[in-house]
């Protein structure tokens, strides 16, 4: 039986959401900055002329040159245009160090460097960077929070992706069975032959390097799993422990190999053509009394061979000796006595009857898709009536003729909502199937944040006027979701939505401030709210007010564009082409 996934609502925590919200307070109370001038140039490469699609934008053209040590905060990194990795560390609010560099990346053709440098820290010890011409390389950096830090060491380069130029997108550590596994996803794009309706391909790589731990043996290429789709992923990660992904995207994703295990192809029917329709695994219709399934068996079955346990909610149903044709829990509870089945020729039939008249099952098995609902006459009949009103013989109806139709153009890029395909989904990596899913239809995708450095990173969804941040995390079972709701940020989308400059955005790990940076100069810092040292009376409204959430802006001294952009609980880090700013933004310890 195919494995099908659980279909979960993303459902927020009433407890984090503020109704009464007020909206931000703008404080001008002024934000302490510290400079420190960059000795080279910025390492940044720009798409070239064959890079020309949406996707490739998506994926490639907006680049955060800053890369933050979640196990340090108060060191950042990036990589200057003689291929150095440099590092600034803050010693106290007012020293910034200058920058220091701690590794040369090997470069043989700088002209090969199609994408930019990419890094992560997976761990106080390691890092994990795609140098942008196609290598993937993983460096050994000791306790990078000690004083005296000793010198980076590179144990592991090589090309991966059929030597295709990718970025890196994430990767962890997970030692296990004294085996040290170090898991990267990688990204790149693929030309499709000319006969398909795109040009390019987005493809996830996921590579598992292995080594004994505590050996001084190197890092072999254990596994590969490739993932392919349409379009570029909002949101890409590893699900801590290694066993699958998490992938937020309009369209959705599948894998396609596996150098483990050999991976069972499904049909692929989200190309628009029209393949040969798929056979259901069986036929099943319902009335307010019972449930009735068909299936066709093999020649020569007879009725010893049919097996059937059956619970309140729950079925085991088959062929003895052969693949189950039904199992899991029932969507409604059953007479267990009153329930049947009947074989005649090769066609057998199992009729549960419902413990409670009334409710219409949604399907027979929860989650299983494999089957397919034939209505009776008269229930046909009576749902056309019902659908009577809301249907139309024109394939795009005018509702009010004598009325102005409204119009799309007056639509901004804000107002855009994900495609109605857009999934936030767990890929299990030993089955090669969804196990949970999550639509993202109404759902705007804001930013995606590491908050607990350990696990997958956080993504920030729109809702409403909101943004809600999910945290991704394993599930032991189907029937749990792993999405859960663990901040939010008031009215933050709609503010969001009004920033047509903004480039980057991020939220402290402790969700103290969520801060959008424009391109050029301006950053702002929207507080949660706070008790005020006295109560506030709103003059229209008369509602005595308790806590007040301020806003602030950040103008730095400089007309560079903003290259690169990070946050800890405590500062902003921006980068531009010719120094680093970082703004203190809680004083509190």
């Amino acid at each position: 039986m195919a494995a099908v996934h659980a279909t979960h609502t993303l459902k927020p925590d009433r407890a984090l959401i503020d109704a009464n919200f007020d909206g931000y307070k703008l404080s001008l109370e002024p934000l302490p900055q510290y400079t420190v001038s960059l000795s080279t140039g910025i390492h940044d490469v720009k798409l070239d002329e064959e890079e020309y699609t949406y996707q490739h934008i998506r994926a490639f053209g907006i680049h955060n040159h800053l890369a933050l040590d979640q196990w340090n905060p108060d060191s950042v990194y990036y990589v200057d245009n003689k291929h150095t990795v440099q590092q600034i560390k803050v010693i106290l609010d007012t020293q910034i160090n200058p920058p220091k560099p701690v590794l040369k990346i090997p470069c043989d053709e700088p002209q090969g460097v199609k994408h930019n440098i990419t890094l992560h820290f997976p761990s106080r010890g390691w890092c994990v960077l795609a140098d942008g011409a196609g290598k993937l390389l993983v460096i050994q950096t000791h306790n990078r929070g000690t004083p005296e830090e000793e010198p980076w060491k590179i144990v592991f380069s090589e090309e991966l992706c059929d030597k295709q130029p990718f970025t890196l997108l994430h990767s962890l550590v997970d030692i296990s069975h004294n085996v040290l596994h170090i898991e990267a996803l990688l990204l790149h794009m693929d030309k499709v032959p000319q006969e398909h309706k795109t040009d390019f391909t987005v493809v996830l790589e996921w590579v598992t390097l292995a080594k004994q731990d505590g050996t001084s043996g190197g890092f072999k290429v254990e596994r590969v799993r490739q993932v392919q789709g349409r379009t570029s992923p909002q949101y890409a990660a590893i699900e801590c422990g290694g066993r699958g992904l998490f992938i937020a995207s309009d369209r959705p994703f599948k894998m396609v190999s596996d150098t483990a295990k050999d991976v069972e192809m499904e049909e692929d029917s989200s190309n628009g053509e029209s393949p040969a329709a798929k056979q259901p695994a069986y036929l099943w219709g319902q009335t307010t009394e019972d449930v009735s399934v068909k299936f066709t068996v093999d020649e020569g079955t007879t009725k010893s061979d049919i097996e059937l346990v059956l619970q309140n909610k729950g079925i085991k149903f088959g062929v003895k000796n052969r693949e189950q044709l039904l199992e899991g829990e029932l969507c409604g509870a059953v007479d267990v006595e009153a329930s049947t089945w009947t074989l005649e020729g090769q066609e057998l039939e199992l009729l549960l009857q419902k413990k409670e008249e009334g409710p219409m099952w949604p399907a027979v098995v929860m989650g299983d898709t494999r089957g397919q609902l034939t209505l009776a006459p008269d229930q046909a009949a009576e749902m056309n009536e019902r659908l009577s009103g809301l249907t139309s013989d024109q394939l795009n109806p005018t509702p009010d003729p004598d009325k102005k139709p409204y119009n799309t153009q007056e639509l901004e890029e804000c107002d855009a909502f994900p495609e109605d395909s857009a999934m936030l989904v767990r890929l299990d990596g030993e089955t090669h199937r969804n196990t949970h899913a999550a639509s993202l239809s109404s759902h705007q995708s804001l930013f995606n944040v590491q908050i607990d450095a350990g696990e997958a990173p956080c993504l920030c969804l729109r809702h409403d006027v909101d943004a809600l941040v999910w945290q991704p995390k394993s599930s032991s079972n189907n029937s749990d979701t792993p999405f859960t709701h663990v901040a939010t940020f008031n009215a933050l989308g709609y503010v969001q939505a009004s920033k047509r400059d903004m480039k980057f955005a991020k939220c402290a790990p402790n969700f103290s401030y969520a801060s959008l940076c424009d391109c050029v100069r301006h950053v702002y810092v929207y507080r949660q709210p706070t008790p005020t040292a006295s109560p506030v009376r709103n003059r229209k409204s008369g509602r005595v007010i308790g806590q007040i959430a301020k806003q602030q802006v950040v103008a730095i001294d400089s007309v560079e564009n903003i290259m690169g952009f990070q946050v800890s609980n405590e500062r902003l880090f921006i980068l531009t082409g010719s120094k680093l700013i970082t703004v203190r933004v809680n004083t509190e310890d």
